[in-house]
Parts: C-alpha cells; structure tokens; sequence
C-alpha cells in the first residue's frame, strides 16, 4: 500500500530534470546572494556616505548612486516595481482597479452624484454671491466692508497718488481709521 505524501513547497521540481534542479537552484541561491549584497548596500553606502569627511563628490555621488541601485533592487524583488515607479504617483483610474462590475457601476454613479452635487454648488456660489451672508468669522475678518471693497481702495489710493501725497501719508490715514473706528478729525471736533 503506497503512503500518501505530503505536497512540499518544491512540488514543480519533482519533475524536472536533474540539470534544470541545478540550474534553479543556482538560480535561488544567486537571487539570494543579489538580495543579500542590495540589503548591504542599502544600509552601507549611506553610512559611509556620513562618516566624515562629508563633501559632496564623485566618492559621495557614487554612493549615492549605490543606495539608489540597491533601494530600487530591494523595492523591485519586494513589490514588483522599479523604486521610481513606487514614488510617482500612478494615474491609474480607481475605477478600472475595481473588482467587480456591481463595484465599477455603484463608483460611477457616486461619481456622477458628486460632480452634479459639485455642479450644483458653483450654481448657487455664483447666485449668493450677491446676497452674500457673512459668517462670525467673516463679520471679525471683513468688518462692514461691502462687495468691491478693493476697488474702492484702489481708486482711493490712485486719488491720493495724483493729489502728491506718498505710500506713508495713505498707510496712516488708514491706521488712524482703523485706530479710530472711522472718525474723522473733523466729525469729532464738531461734536464737542
């Protein structure tokens, strides 16, 4: 009665030749060796990259170029991806990466939905604009400043310019606005 055997890890080499078994185990333990030396120099190069004496050189480039070629082996054989691939960003649609066609269809509509409900809210953006409500924090930021307000200041500022008085002359006057909430020295002095 014949055991019944374990199936082993090595299973595909049991029916290949005695040279290829060679051939594949050279190959592993070359792979290993090729891993092993990119760990290495991963950790190595910028080690001695940092010992001193640090300056930027052909020695120092070179081992830069060493921890690059290493992170990209180690990155290749780990993910599948050269280590530049991994950094850039993947223009991929998500879309497509789905795994069913339920999952594809319901990603679609949500995406519709946000584009009418995006589309919908430049709509209004641009209707309240005139009839603009400012929020506590917008009322503490803007003050009684109306819509046009930098024109206004603009125009101001172009007036001061053509009467001669300089960039000084116009900060302060409006720094005594500010200071004074808007009183002039005229309006206070008729009041008293």
């Amino acid at each position: 009665m014949p055991t019944p055997t374990m199936a082993t890890p090595n299973a595909p080499t049991d029916i290949l030749t005695p040279d290829q078994r060679i051939a594949l185990e050279q190959q592993e333990r070359y792979n290993r060796y090729k891993r092993n030396i990119a760990i290495g120099g991963a950790l190595i190069c910028p080690t001695i990259a940092l010992l001193p004496p640090r300056k930027l050189d052909l020695y120092t480039f070179s081992l830069a170029v060493g921890f690059y070629l290493s992170a990209d082996h180690l990155a290749e054989s780990y993910k599948g991806r050269s280590l530049l691939s991994l950094m850039t960003p993947s223009f991929r649609s998500p879309v497509s990466s789905l795994p069913t066609e339920k999952a594809r269809e319901t990603s679609r509509i949500l995406k519709e939905r946000e584009e009418a409900e995006r589309a919908r809210r430049e709509g209004l953006e641009g209707l309240g604009k005139e009839r603009e409500k400012k929020g506590l924090l917008g009322k503490i930021w803007m003050g009684d400043e109306e819509a046009g307000w930098k024109e206004k200041r603009l125009e101001e500022e172009r007036k001061a310019l053509e009467e001669g008085k300089s960039y000084t002359d116009i900060i302060l006057g409006q720094i005594w606005e500010v200071w004074n909430w808007d009183k002039k020295e005229g309006k206070e002095d008729k009041k008293e």
